[in-house]
């Protein structure tokens, strides 16, 4: 009898552990959810455009570098699922295009490199910017010699068409999820922000840590910037094909994007989840029946 009580004790404890862990791990899944709400996100195949856009000129000032977020502290790709640590594959590039037609940058042969004799990176299969639009994409592969978690070194990007540099510009220093925006969108003026806007116009209004007057597109220079990773960008032919999604017009794209910008300004509730209802409740079955059980074995070995 002494045995089987010390039995269903250690039982009743090894139940009351794996409580535990399935609690810790459901927070853990909701704080990444949070994560991943509390801001705007892109998707790592650019979504079509319609009709049959023309490859992009190899003129500068047409499409520009917009936005850069070189150190992800939070995930920013919607094609990762809410439970995925950021990763320097959530580290990303926005073009902006300041015509009110809409350029396929695929079949323009576009690039983004660190350089002259820096290894470029190709966009995606049928990747397409819209009139006055925006292109986000996820070049991890020219930052893996970027230390995660830590501030990025000064980095020079440059956008290529058919061998012409289009824009050019020298990133600063920046910390996890900090972004180095023009403001406004298209314009020469840069500044460091805090609160990246991806996919949607950076406008006036953001807040800023900092200004910079360096780094203007096209102008920029490479002097004393990282070089970039030497890592190789997959054959043409084994890009895969973006899916089909519905579009939106500029302004309402950039409506939608600035709605998912907006943060919540209702407090947490601290209220327990519905989900965690019934565990809280076999919780406190099982500390009772164990209760129950030590004093039945104290009465049966003290008579």
């Amino acid at each position: 009898m002494r045995f089987l009580g010390a039995l269903l004790a250690v039982a009743l404890l090894c139940a009351l552990s794996a409580l535990s862990v399935s609690s810790a791990r459901a927070h853990s899944v909701q704080s990444f959810h949070s994560l991943k709400s509390a801001h705007g996100c892109a998707p790592s195949i650019p979504p079509a455009v319609p009709g049959s856009p023309a490859p992009a000129p190899a003129t500068p000032g047409i499409i520009l570098i917009n936005e850069v977020l070189l150190v992800p502290h939070t995930v920013w790709n919607c094609s990762e699922p809410a439970t995925a640590h950021p990763t320097i594959n959530d580290a990303w590039i926005e073009l902006y295009n300041s015509q009110n037609q809409p350029f396929n940058l695929y079949d323009s042969r576009a690039t983004i490199d660190g350089g002259p004799n820096s290894p470029p990176y190709y966009f995606p299969l049928g990747a397409t910017i819209g009139p006055n639009g925006f292109l986000v994409l996820f070049p991890g592969v020219l930052f893996s010699s970027f230390f995660p978690g830590t501030p990025s070194p000064e980095t020079t990007l440059r956008l290529v068409i058919g061998g012409v540099t289009i824009d050019q510009v020298t990133v600063p220093t920046l910390t996890p999820d900090q972004s180095y925006a023009r403001i406004p969108d298209g314009g020469s003026t840069w500044e460091l922000t805090g609160t990246p806007t991806i996919d949607a116009s950076n406008g006036g209004s953001q807040t800023s840590t900092s200004s910079s007057a360096g780094g203007s597109g096209g102008s920029g220079s490479g002097t004393g910037s990282q070089a970039l990773a030497s890592g190789t960008q997959p054959a043409w032919s084994s890009l895969a094909l973006p899916g089909s999604s519905p579009t939106a017009s500029s302004s309402d794209t950039t409506s939608q994007d600035n709605s998912s910008q907006t943060f919540s300004s209702s407090p947490t509730s601290s209220a327990p989840a519905a989900s965690d209802v019934p565990r809280r409740i076999l919780l406190t079955v099982l500390v009772v029946a164990l209760g129950l059980m030590i004093f039945w074995c104290w009465r049966l070995f003290t008579n």
